[in-house]
């Protein structure tokens, strides 16, 4: 399989690329939040030999930024402080909302029509990954405040 090509991720492929990741994570192969390069090489290693592909490093980091864009869209509707009422159900794996809650954020936003029945197979594992990266605010400081 050459850099290029598209690799087409399934599901089980997913899985086992997570679990590697938090594998790796867990081994402290990930320093402020970047995964090393022995990490990426371990995965390589343990990702091929269970799909029986050739992926590189470079399939790996695409898929870890569809990872985290996805993560992003969820862990900002319901975690995030602009938008409320939203909830993750761990047994349908979907994002759960009154429906005047949903109204609300459709009409905001059309496009977040398509969020209401798209789920999230992974959540609680992608918190362990991604949740560290997100901005939340705290300990912020305005520009006034850090002259002090």
């Amino acid at each position: 399989m050459s850099k290029k090509e598209l690799v087409k991720w399934t599901n089980w492929m997913d899985e086992c690329f997570i679990q590697s990741l938090l594998t790796q994570q867990d081994k402290d192969n990930r320093i402020n939040g970047t995964f090393t390069s022995q990490a990426y090489a371990n995965m390589v290693d343990d990702l091929n030999a269970k799909t029986g592909l050739s992926l590189t490093k470079c399939h790996l980091k695409n898929r870890m930024k569809t990872f985290k864009i996805s993560f992003s869209q969820w862990y900002d509707m319901f975690r995030g402080t602009s938008l409320s009422g939203f909830g993750w159900n761990s047994e349908t794996h979907l994002i759960e909302a009154d429906d005047e809650v949903w109204a609300k954020l459709i009409n905001s936003k059309p496009e977040a029509i398509s969020l209401k029945t798209k789920k999230v197979s992974h959540y609680n594992e992608m918190l362990a990954l991604f949740a560290r990266d997100r901005a939340s605010g705290e300990h912020a400081e305005t520009s006034k405040e850090n002259r002090f």
